[in-house]
């Protein structure tokens, strides 16, 4: 994971296409243009196109032949499919970190979970997805399987489509109060935190069941939101 003080360009200009994508600057099915972004975010042209062209490999985007790049289409069958195999290969990668995680990674992780608590009360969106990344990402790194680690990035960020589009905290621009009063009560807050425990126990069975609830339990949140608003919520 490259920390936020060491970016070179490209991943500077990763983070801004994805902050626009966060603010719903940009929506399903629109292009994102290279030199509109490169002057939107005030950087050379060669940045924005290495991020947009990682961000397709990666599965964030889709980039057309002859027609260039755009965020992807959302549906309710991309989504279940996306997330359950997503809840699939972080089980596996929570069983495993389990068994071989080392002590500082965990001591980092609940670093990160105690930050993502206080950051879901100041209801600061843009931080909150990114130590949200950084949790999953680490349980990752913790399992020590370096093809699980380059599989499983791809369908985080493409399942993160439907988080920054349907997510109840992310939709909002700013999220009401009675959203952020009672973190102890926020289902992912939750989640974390006991997975982070079972990790700390090396109980691998559990881990892994806590990861995959986790996700399947996002899914559902996810799915009567797509359910509620559809493409509508691009109109507003």
């Amino acid at each position: 994971m490259v920390q936020e003080g060491h970016m070179n360009a490209e991943e500077r200009a990763i983070r801004a296409i994805i902050k626009l994508m966060i603010n719903r600057k940009y929506g399903p099915g629109e292009r994102l243009q290279e030199a509109e972004l490169a002057g939107e975010l005030g950087m050379s042209r060669t940045p924005v196109r290495n991020a947009l062209r990682k961000l397709s490999a990666e599965g964030l985007l889709d980039m057309q032949p002859n027609r260039g790049c755009f965020i992807p289409f959302l549906s309710l069958e991309d989504m279940q499919s996306v997330f359950l195999f997503r809840s699939r290969l972080e089980g596996f990668a929570a069983e495993l970190a389990a068994k071989g995680i080392s002590e500082q990674e965990i001591q980092r992780l609940k670093e990160l979970v105690s930050q993502e608590n206080e950051i879901y009360l100041s209801s600061d969106t843009e931080t909150y997805n990114k130590i949200n990344e950084k949790i999953h990402l680490g349980i990752l790194q913790g399992s020590g399987n370096s093809y699980l680690i380059r599989l499983a990035r791809p369908v985080i960020l493409r399942s993160q489509l439907y988080v920054f589009y349907y997510d109840r905290f992310c939709r909002e621009r700013k999220p009401k109060a009675e959203y952020v009063t009672s973190p102890e009560s926020h289902h992912s807050l939750i989640a974390h935190s006991r997975l982070v425990r079972a990790l700390e126990e090396r109980e691998c069975e559990i881990a892994k069941l806590l990861a995959e609830r986790h996700i399947l339990s996002t899914l559902e949140d996810l799915k009567k939101a797509f359910l509620i608003w559809g493409a509508e919520m691009f109109d507003r």
